[in-house]
């Protein structure tokens, strides 16, 4: 669903003040929603890329604002209204989802429902759950992802989400390409290109096309005590490998035992299922072949750490100000330590 708002009256991150911008989409939602007052509209989470605002109304009433991040950036890599897509066309195939409320081509933005739940960002925000909690909850978080990959994409619309191509070939490419921009001559640059060859000497055939969601991790989730009550952050969704993002979650999925790095992982707390067992009941539920693993957790460590160089150019820069700072040397030593990884992976 596309609704519009008249040019002057678009309510997107570039308009004026921020009361300016609060008044602007009170009069925008108020056609789409009961509005009670003024409105106020303040950041949440920790995102590195879209923004998204929680916004209250005088009664009480709330809702969920997610637009581009401010200045200059190709609208392509922002596209929240291909986000608000997704969200439509996966209601009601078991995939718990927000509603979208209305979006805005010409800002562009979208607002969504508040679900309830919170986020676990840390392990602290783990260690709020009892153990019992943690580990029902983990069997939850990959049955919501098996079921996603169980989907046909065509038969909900999202046939022509992404390139009907093999998945990891085109995302080796494209971070050759954004490698070249972030980290060509870099201190990291000769371990980066040393993964580079072993990931395109043995690229795996894929498996099956499914509607990969790009960035499943707790970090993306709501969760009200064990129960998953929306999976969020659709931004890099596309038809992908099922394996490359099962790796990408995998690999979030720390123990206590592993060493901290710059991404916090709330699995560190403990008392979640183990990696193990994970993919076991990902295998059993989705009929799929994991045993090939170690090549995607590669090509998953390596893709992070070429994330992560852009992030670490762009903050050293101050393109990104201030929200969500990170420690910049913890960030380089972790763009390190994920290319070490990435390499005993390659190697086997």
């Amino acid at each position: 669903m596309h609704d519009n708002m008249d040019d002057a009256e678009s309510a997107g991150s570039e308009v004026g003040s921020s009361a300016d911008k609060a008044t602007r989409l009170g009069r925008w939602l108020s056609e789409r929603a009961e509005v009670c007052g003024a409105l106020s509209i303040n950041r949440i989470g920790f995102g590195q890329s879209n923004v998204t605002s929680l916004v209250r109304d005088e009664a009480g009433g709330c809702w969920v604002l997610r637009e581009p991040p401010p200045g200059r950036h190709d609208p392509s890599a922002h596209d929240v209204l291909r986000e608000a897509r997704i969200l439509d066309r996966l209601a009601g195939t078991g995939i718990p989802v927000p509603t979208v409320i209305g979006t805005d081509e010409t800002a562009p933005f979208y607002v969504m429902t508040q679900m309830p739940g919170a986020a676990l960002e840390s392990e602290a925000d783990a260690e709020a759950l009892s153990p019992d909690q943690r580990s029902e909850l983990g069997r939850a978080v990959i049955e919501v992802f098996a079921r996603l990959h169980c989907l046909d994409p065509a038969e909900i619309g999202l046939g022509d989400l992404g390139p009907a191509t093999e998945y990891l070939p085109r995302q080796i490419r494209r971070a050759v390409r954004s490698w070249s921009q972030w980290g060509d001559r870099s201190a990291h640059d000769a371990a980066w290109q040393n993964v580079r060859v072993l990931l395109e000497r043995d690229i795996p055939q894929q498996q099956r096309l499914v509607l990969a969601h790009g960035d499943y991790r707790l970090s993306n989730l709501l969760v009200a005590d064990s129960r998953i009550t929306a999976v969020l952050d659709w931004e890099l969704a596309t038809l992908g490998d099922p394996l490359a993002d099962l790796a990408w979650l995998i690999d979030d999925w720390r123990g206590p035992d592993e060493p901290r790095i710059t991404m916090p992982s709330p699995t560190r707390a403990g008392g979640f299922p183990d990696r193990v067992e994970l993919i076991e009941a990902y295998c059993n539920a989705t009929g799929f072949d994991a045993s090939g693993i170690g090549y995607h957790r590669a090509f998953t460590h390596w893709r992070a750490a070429t994330l992560l160089q852009g992030v670490l150019l762009r903050r050293r820069s101050g393109a990104m100000g201030d929200h969500g700072a990170v420690d910049l040397t913890e960030l380089d030593a972790t763009i390190g330590f994920l290319l070490v990884e990435a390499g005993d992976l390659a190697r086997g």
